[in-house]
Formats: structure tokens, sequence, C-alpha cells
């Protein structure tokens, strides 16, 4: 027999099992039901006996308390005293219609029976209470020829016998019930037993036959995946015959490609190699054009979205006396002086997380606070500037260069331009007013906007100067950074200073990227 029809057959029998302890469950359960049910209207019918005999026993004490009363000193009963045992009686009337619908055959007809006698009886108490205190002699005798009669016959033979009755029918269906409970426990114990030992005879079955034939796989398969070449040979005629068969001939196919990878394994890894310095080389480029963030974005989606930057702090570097040196220098000389210099600019802007923008001419143009926004880049930008003073004083040449330095932090707009040789700029006001601080600084000197000083006041000491830019006529506030703050610096121990390290810490939770040199630093101590 093929495994598949072997499975087949194995899956039938199982269901058909399943089904048969299912449909025994169903039957099981309705006869369970069907014994609760009776057993709780037996139940229901024994309490609202007992609700009639004691709602009967209530009426007949009250006209038996009346009727012990003196008959000639007590006045007629009121309207309200006789709608309340009228109420009473309706009451227990209903009951007995209630008990009437619930009862069997065989209950029946001692209930209408009862019934009757009831009526009777609240008659009597009808007439009792409407002759009370009025006409003593008819109230009596419809309470001893009629009310006390019908009472005790209901109370002491007609009801406790109905209760007998109810008490007898309880234990009868409590029987049924734990019978049935009994009887489905064993019978649903026995087709669940007898379900798993046909599924277990199956599944093992089913086991060896698969298991047997893989077995047989295991070398063959051990040898294909160690590179070798494998034939398993297995002759039986279901379906492991045919994969193995199958299996043969993959077998030796792969062998043959296995040939042909190889040779061509060695060639991809070449051209792998080759690829990755490609691509090595491409990423550096676009990293030295563009910002971390910027050039991920770029080399993932293909361009870059501009950005609003509410906060930004922008640099604008320019050497005073380059154009008359242009007119002396020879070009070779003056380029490789501007490389020099834009050099050291670099390197002092990346220590201090600043982004180089591009330079013009002898102007160079930085920024800080993007495209990752950081709260101390202000603070980074006047220290950057300050080692950039320091960098072009200490290369002083024949030609006696100095620089301008301004700085202006605002809102811009960020983004990248050109298709061709692109590049990563800024827009916006405020790199118009950063450049006008430059041009308003002076020689060797840090200016500063008003809004840059808000923000470094606390780290550097300033001085204040109103002047007039010459492009746009009007009166400018700048600051000029004579050097760091006398009681960040007082302790020269160790660089950077720890009381510059603390504030620094505080204001903005993190370690300073760096450090101007001691000499920068202290230069405005006095």
């Amino acid at each position: 027999m093929r495994i598949k029809s072997l499975i087949r057959f194995s899956l039938l029998m199982i269901l058909s099992l399943f089904a048969l302890n299912f449909a025994l469950n169903f039957w099981n359960a309705h006869q369970k039901s069907q014994a609760v049910e009776q057993l709780q209207q037996e139940t229901k019918l024994l309490a609202v006996t007992t609700s009639v005999k004691q709602g009967i026993v209530d009426i007949q004490k009250q006209v038996d308390r009346l009727g012990q009363l003196p008959q000639d000193s007590v006045p007629a009963l009121s309207s309200k005293e006789k709608d309340k045992v009228e109420a009473q009686s309706a009451r227990v009337a209903g009951e007995i219609t209630r008990l009437k619908a619930m009862a069997d055959e065989v209950l029946l007809p001692k209930v209408s029976a009862m019934q009757s006698r009831y009526m009777e009886l609240a008659a009597s108490w009808h007439q009792f209470y409407n002759h009370f205190g009025i006409d003593s002699a008819q109230a009596m005798t419809e309470l001893v020829l009629h009310a006390e009669p019908y009472s005790q016959q209901l109370i002491h033979q007609d009801l406790p016998a109905l209760e007998a009755h109810e008490s007898e029918s309880i234990e009868q269906a409590r029987q049924h019930l734990q019978a049935v409970e009994w009887w489905s426990e064993r019978t649903a114990l026995v087709v669940f037993v007898l379900s798993l030992l046909v599924a277990l005879s199956f599944a093992i079955r089913v086991y060896r036959r698969v298991v047997d034939g893989i077995q047989s796989f295991a070398p063959g398969v051990a040898t294909v995946l160690d590179g070798g070449e494998a034939r398993i040979g297995l002759q039986s005629k279901d379906e492991l015959g045919e994969i193995a068969a199958a299996f043969d001939t993959i077998s030796d196919d792969l062998h043959a490609a296995r040939k042909q990878c190889s040779a061509l394994e060695h060639d991809l890894e070449q051209c792998s190699e080759e690829v990755e310095a490609r691509r090595m080389e491409s990423q550096a480029l676009l990293r030295n054009i563009l910002p971390a963030t910027v050039a991920e974005e770029f080399r993932t989606k293909g361009t870059v979205q501009p950005k609003y930057l509410e906060d930004v702090t922008i640099l604008f570097t320019d050497f005073v006396g380059f154009s008359a040196s242009t007119e002396k220098l020879a070009a070779e000389d003056l380029v490789h002086m501007l490389h020099d210099y834009f050099s050291a600019f670099d390197e002092i802007c990346a220590r201090y997380g600043m982004e180089k923008l591009k330079t013009i001419g002898d102007s160079y143009m930085c920024a800080a606070g993007l495209p990752e926004r950081n709260p101390s880049h202000p603070v980074d930008a006047v220290m950057a500037a300050m080692e950039i003073v320091q960098a072009v004083t200490e290369r002083g040449n024949r030609n006696n260069w100095s620089i301008r330095v301004g700085i202006h932090t605002g809102h811009v707009i960020a983004g990248m331009v050109g298709t061709q040789k692109f590049a990563y700029d800024i827009w916006g006001e405020s790199v118009n007013y950063a450049s006008r601080v430059e041009s308003s600084g002076e020689p060797n000197r840090i200016a500063l906007s008003a809004q840059t000083y808000g923000r470094i006041k606390d780290f550097f000491e300033c001085e204040k100067r109103v002047k007039t830019h010459s492009k746009v006529s009007h009166k400018m506030e700048l600051y000029f950074v004579n050097g760091f703050t006398h009681s960040l610096v007082e302790d020269t121990k160790q660089m950077p200073p720890e009381a510059f390290v603390r504030r620094y810490r505080g204001y903005f939770q993190k370690e300073p990227p760096s450090f101007p040199p001691l000499r920068t630093a202290l230069a405005g101590k006095s």
C-alpha cells in the first residue's frame, strides 16, 4: 500500500471514531440535561407546595386569633385589613394555580381537588371577615363549621400528601441523574481509550514505514551535502521509492553544477571585491560632500527632502588683505596657502561637530546644529571660531593675512541643490545676517549677533559694539568675544578646565566635543 493511501485510511478511521465519540457525548449530554431538568421541575413543585402550605397556615392563624377575641367587644374590621387578607388569599390561590400548571398527569387530580377545597376555604374566610365585629354568630359559624375543617384537611392531609409525593419524585429524579452521569462517564472513557489505541496503532505503522524509508536516505544526503556524489538505490514502489529515484537524478546534476559553480564563484568573488571597492569609494566621497544623515538619505532615497531648521548657528570667515595678495603671489602659492588654511578649518569644524558648507574665494562658511539639532551648538561654534583665529595668527606669512569671523544664530532652510555637482546648502535671512556680522567685524576678532550672544554669554566674556553696515545702512548690535569667562578657566591644571566642563555638562547634558589650546582659552583672562 502506498503511504498516501495508508495515511488516508488512518485518518478516515480516526475521524470515524471521533464522530462516534462526538455523537455519544451529545447523546449523554442530552440525557443528562433531561435528568437535570426533571430534578429541577420536581424541586420547584416541592417549593411551590411548601409556599402554599405556609400561606394557608399564616391566614388560618390570623383567623384563629380573631376568633379567640370576645365577639361583643371588638369592632368590625376596616377595609384596609380586609384587603390585606384578600391579597394574601389571592396570592395563595395564584400559587395553587401555578402548582396545577406544573403538575403531571398523576399529580393533577390531587392538585385539582386541593384547589376546590381551597376555594371553599377562601370563601369561608371571606364570610368570616365580612361578619367579624358585625354578626358574631354568623362569623363564628363560618369559622367553626367551614374554615377550620377545610384548613385542617388542607394543612394536615392534602398538602403533606403532595409534599411526600414530590419528595419521592425528587429522590427518583436524583437517582436517575446519578445513573445517567455514571453511564456517560463510563461510555466516554471506553470510546476515548478505543480511539486512542486505534490512532496509536495507525501512527506507529505509518511512522515505521516512513522512518525506515527516510533512514535509507541519510548516508546519501550526508555525502551530497559534503560535496560528493551519491545514489540512494531504494527499490520500494511507494512515494519514497519515487523520491529516491529523483534524488539520484538530482545528485548527478548537482555534482555537475557544482563544478561549474566553483569556476563562477571565483570570477564572482573577484567582481565582488572590485564592486565593493568602488562602493566604498563612492560612499566616502558622498560623506565628504554631505553630512552623514543627509548622505544616507540621498543614498537610500536618491533625493534629499528640504528641511526648515529653527535653530542653527552660522559661521562666516573672510581673510583681510586677500585681494591685494592675489596681485603679488603666484597662483600656485596662493592656492597652496588657501588649502593650508581651509584644511585646518576643516579639521577644527570636524572636532566641534560643525558642517562645512562651502568656500567662496577666500570666504569660508560652516554651520553648527544641522542637520540634527543639538542645544550646545552656539557655544561649540564660538570655541571653533577661537581655534580658527588662533590657526590664522600662528600661520603668519609675508602678506600678514588676518581674518574676520562672524557668527549668527537663527532659522534657515537646508537642502541639496544641483544634479551634476550637487551641494548641501542653507538659505534664509539668517545666512545674510551672518554674512553682515562677519563683514562688520574686525581683523582677528570674533563678532557675534545679539541672538548668538544671548546663547553663549554664560561661557564667554564679550564687549558690545554698535556698527553701521554699509549695504543695509542701519546700525547693527554686535558683540566681540574677548575670551572665556574668568571663573571657568581659573583652574588650568586640567584641560578643559573642571569649572567649564561642569557648566557645559549641566547646561547641555553631555561632554564638550573639544576645547581650544591653553593659550587660546586664557586669552581673555586678566
